[in-house]
């Protein structure tokens, strides 16, 4: 006869129907002495069964070997044999790790790194909101210095052009083809002198201070190589580039 997989429900199943369905159990079930037992006794593990004796006859003996089917496959839940051999090892508990100092916090000395030392700090203050912020108003405030004087610088160029229209207009009145070599020599020294002294004057002295102002700021915010100082050779190094 075919066995059936105990671990296939449906084959069980079946197999009880079958075994429900033949003589042989329905001569078991008539011989028991207890009266309460229901139809759901079927299902329960056949230990309970009284084993068949010696004389019984071919279905019984079939029946007796659909019950040591039963009796020789006990199925256990794999989930139950799975908790059984898993031995439970405590996780060691995780260091906690202090969060770092950002980078720029760590700078000692900014003004004496190199520049590939400089580039790592560069690139995490160009992420920085606030540093951005910092950065749009020097270039603002730079570029509104530098149209300032450059509009400064055009009125003193028109006030010579009046000169010379009106040197030329007075030649033109007395019959003179126009300005002479001495009166154009006069006025073109006299412009060059006032733009010499509106640049020494008023444009070195403001670009000083705008430097020393930018200077200040990105120290501030601790931009490496950058730090008040007067020293021409430190401004080349830490001298603002263009932003345009």
């Amino acid at each position: 006869m075919s066995f059936t997989n105990i671990n296939d429900p449906a084959g069980v199943k079946a197999l009880l129907d079958q075994l429900r369905g033949s003589q042989a159990w329905k001569d078991v079930i008539g011989s028991q002495a207890q009266k309460d037992q229901s139809t759901a006794s079927a299902t329960e593990e056949p230990l309970a069964l009284s084993a068949p004796s010696s004389n019984t006859t071919a279905p019984s003996t079939s029946v007796a070997a659909l019950l040591s089917q039963l009796r020789s496959s006990s199925w256990v839940p794999p989930q139950a044999t799975c908790v059984e051999n898993v031995t439970s090892h405590p996780t060691p508990p995780q260091p906690v790790l202090k969060p770092s100092a950002p980078l720029v916090q760590q700078v000692q000395d900014p003004k004496s790194l190199t520049f590939q030392q400089a580039l790592p700090y560069i690139a995490q203050l160009a992420d920085n909101p606030e540093f951005i912020a910092a950065i749009a108003q020097l270039k603002k405030e730079q570029e509104d210095l530098e149209r300032q004087l450059w509009e400064d610088r055009r009125d003193i160029i028109r006030k010579f052009e009046d000169k010379v229209k009106v040197a030329t207009t007075k030649a033109t009145l007395i019959g003179d083809p126009g300005l002479s070599k001495h009166e154009a020599d006069t006025l073109q020294d006299g412009l060059k002198k006032a733009l010499e002294k509106f640049d020494r004057e008023r444009v070195l002295a403001a670009w000083d201070g705008l430097v020393s102002k930018q200077q200040t700021i990105l120290s501030q915010h601790k931009v490496p190589t950058m730090f008040p100082t007067s020293q021409s050779i430190d401004r080349e190094v830490s001298q603002i580039a263009d932003f345009s």
